[in-house]
């Protein structure tokens, strides 16, 4: 392989000066024989999530198969450690980089060293406008969002007959004039779903696109008076804006025990990210966090308002505990966008590019509604194992 020219040392002094600062921990891992194929590094938001851990190991071992050695590298969700983390893959002379970007710009400076020394750049399972990239591979997040509203609609109830239907082997009881009573011939009351949207960041493009889309599919039953938006009407009301997995996690279960002691506390919920999803998990399957410092002398309140019965929950992803809160019913179902689809199709672009040949065009994969039925197919599929459930 042809020695790649050196870098530009004003870019790489730049921001290895930014990179120091505001860093949140992450986690490397180097593997493969480097057998002359070249060294890719791979960089993924976090470890957290079952999408990016999972997906980044088939990645690496498809790599590795091709003769690669592989430096994957996880960002704690922090745009600024994976644009270091880029950085010193460039540094250390990387011939090729996969990312699946946590944010634009932070990323710019890093692909702009990349690109003016030869080096090819893939998104992989997240593409944003704006990377510099020469190929992509990854679901529309506008499809997600579709498709996990669609899912809730089908199955909300349509009307209070269907929740409260009468025995069909019962008469209805005459009214002392002979007549059928009122409650007997009125006509069936639409159910009204009370829906609350909850997602990560109000300032990601793809949580954007998704709860735009989940929103835009909503609006016809929204409309028509069957359902009303409680809570995440628009972005900055659905998102909890917290930057890391966990932080996501912590406050989407806070918001949903607050939901649920409200006087129009939902009925249904739609927890629009893997993360998300995860804390609104918590939220039905444990008791609340015990007060930490109770007053010693607590003045007499009102009896705290019950929370209401479980909400019918879409979420997506299908981390262990997701799989887990659907297998147990606690969610109706899960939106899933399988990132070892696109494996082979990343790792073709990079073998490609490296050959000095146009990849094929990017493509993405499309998202499956997973229900409490299909877990047998997660686990069949060695997503999951049984001993995670």
């Amino acid at each position: 392989m042809p020695p790649r020219p050196t870098l530009r040392a004003a870019a790489v002094l730049a921001l290895v000066a930014v990179a120091l600062t505001g860093c949140t921990s992450s986690r490397a891992q180097t593997q493969g024989s480097n057998d002359g194929a070249g060294v890719i590094g791979v960089s993924l938001p976090t470890e957290a999530d079952a999408q990016w851990s999972r997906g980044g190991d088939a990645l690496k071992a498809e790599l590795v198969a091709r003769g690669y050695a592989v430096d994957l590298q996880f960002a704690a969700g922090d745009a600024r450690t994976q644009g270091s983390q880029v950085q010193n893959m460039l540094t250390k002379g990387a011939d090729a980089v996969v990312v699946a970007p946590v944010a634009v710009g932070d990323l710019a400076a890093p692909l702009e060293v990349a690109n003016g020394d030869g080096v090819p750049v893939v998104e992989f399972a997240r593409s944003l406008a704006g990377v510099d990239a020469a190929a992509a591979f990854a679901p529309d997040p506008t499809e997600l969002g579709r498709a996990q509203a669609e899912a809730l609609l089908a199955d909300l109830p349509s009307s209070a007959s269907e929740q409260e239907a009468p025995d069909a082997a019962t008469e209805p009881s005459p009214s002392p004039s002979g007549a059928p009573s009122p409650a007997a011939s009125a006509p069936a009351t639409p159910t009204v779903a009370r829906v609350a949207l909850i997602t990560g960041s109000s300032d990601d493009p793809w949580d954007e696109q998704r709860f735009a889309a989940a929103l835009d599919a909503l609006q016809p039953a929204i409309a028509a008076g069957t359902v009303q938006l409680v809570s995440g009407a628009s972005l900055e009301a659905a998102a909890v804006d917290e930057d890391t997995a966990a932080g996501q996690a912590a406050a989407a279960e806070k918001r949903l025990r607050a939901l649920r002691v409200d006087a129009d506390a939902p009925t249904a919920v739609l927890a629009l990210g893997d993360a998300v999803t995860r804390g609104v998990v918590t939220a039905l399957t444990t008791d609340p966090p015990a007060e930490e410092s109770p007053s010693p002398s607590p003045r007499p309140t009102a009896s705290p308002t019950p929370e209401a019965p479980a909400p019918l929950v879409v979420g997506t992803g299908a981390d262990a505990a997701t799989v887990r809160a659907l297998r147990d019913d606690v969610l109706d179902a899960t939106i899933f966008a399988d990132p070892r689809a696109l494996v082979d199709a990343t790792a073709d672009a990079v073998q490609a590019l490296l050959d000095g040949e146009t990849p094929a065009e990017g493509e993405g994969v499309a998202p499956s509604v997973v229900r409490p039925d299909d877990v047998e197919e997660l686990l069949s599929s060695g997503w999951v194992s049984t001993d995670e459930l």
